[in-house]
């Protein structure tokens, strides 16, 4: 396990808030009363609900997939009381959007990344530090606890869901590269705390949207990109990129999903009980399917379909690798210092859960 005591990441990324559906309201959630027709307040017992649930991932990526499975297990477990209109793939609000797109009632319940945007979110980057999580299910595990025990103020007003992450990242390249001289001067992109680690290991970290990743690779704006692994396939990515560096960089996305508060207080207890019941219930979902069947399967279809290579570090390689990034740990709490909480606190408390929850779901992959 990589760890040690601080690390450096700040990309802030301005959030707009989305003027879409002003026509709502009194917000999205919905009722319907089975007699007439008409509108409920939410809260009606004898309201039908309906939630609209927004994503900016396509409907193939693992978090939407959690999404359709909290939909399913939801509607189940009211016994069809409440219904979830899905939303991915940016079709109501997109990434960074949705989080102002919940608390102004575009949608009911918004899953979006804090990863993308550190300033915004300083207390759940931690999770995203080089500190040698094993996998997505260590990861999310520590993340949820995290965001339990310390009721972080870049939540304040919202309602989590739930919370997971990806596995670690990995570089995933249009050429081997297996060592610092391999990936000077690369144009890579990365996001959120993998900016400051390319930089450090000597690439040129370029910001750009996943989505746009295909296109920057097909036209050699860059050469590649550090994600966690699914995105071969998720994404499409297997076709340009020919070769994965086996050197885990931090958690490579965080997930959270939130509604606004005063809109789940406004659900009947009934409802809200099941919700909370289904929290802890989709991150474990999310992250087994991660790392059991997305990143697994993703793997075993780019290299059989595609020829994508594994590349090594060398032992000495690696550990120079592990030493330059343990400098960003040394300067985060610097970074995060001024948020409502204590960052040495924070990070000695999630290399607890790490050790704890590595004993437990620490096999990697």
């Amino acid at each position: 396990m990589r760890c040690s005591t601080s690390v450096g990441s700040r990309l802030v990324a301005g959030v707009a808030a989305v003027a879409l559906l002003a026509a709502c309201g009194e917000g999205a959630i919905s009722g319907t009363n089975g007699d007439d027709g008409g509108s409920e307040q939410v809260g009606d017992g004898d309201a039908e609900i309906t939630l609209r649930y927004a994503f900016f991932a396509p409907a193939a990526s693992f978090p939407a997939v959690q999404m359709e499975e909290w939909a399913e297990r939801l509607n189940e477990r009211t016994n069809g009381h409440v219904s979830v209109e899905l939303f991915p793939g940016g079709t109501l609000l997109g990434a960074g959007d949705i989080y102002d797109g919940v608390r102004g009632g575009i949608a009911d319940v918004g899953l979006d990344s804090p990863a993308y945007d550190v300033g915004r979110f300083p207390l759940s980057s931690v999770v995203s530090l080089p500190v040698g999580f094993a996998n997505a299910k260590v990861a999310s595990r520590t993340l949820l606890d995290l965001l339990d025990e310390f009721e972080p103020q870049e939540f304040a007003g919202y309602e989590i869901i739930t919370a997971f992450t990806t596995e670690p990242a990995r570089l995933q390249s249009d050429r081997p590269v297996s060592s610092r001289d391999d990936l000077a001067g690369l144009e890579v992109r990365g996001s959120g705390a993998g900016v400051p680690a390319l930089r450090a290991l000597g690439a040129s970290p370029v910001g750009m949207p996943m989505p746009e990743v295909a296109e920057g690779l097909q036209t050699g704006v860059i050469n590649g990109y550090v994600s966690s692994r699914e995105v071969l396939q998720d994404f499409g990515l297997a076709e340009q990129v020919g070769y994965v560096t086996d050197y885990a960089f931090g958690v490579s996305n965080t997930f959270v999903a939130v509604m606004d508060e005063g809109e789940f207080a406004a659900l009947p207890e009934d409802v809200q009980t099941e919700i909370m019941g289904l929290r802890e219930e989709m991150m474990e979902f999310a992250s087994g399917y991660h790392d059991d069947e997305n990143v697994g399967g993703a793997l075993e279809w780019a290299e059989e379909e595609h020829g994508v290579e594994i590349v090594e570090l060398d032992e000495g390689e690696q550990d120079a690798w592990d030493e330059i990034l343990s400098e960003l740990i040394t300067t985060w709490a610097d970074d995060v210092e001024g948020n409502g909480f204590d960052p040495q606190e924070v990070f000695d408390r999630m290399t607890e859960l790490q050790e704890q929850y590595t004993a437990e779901f620490g096999e990697d992959r």
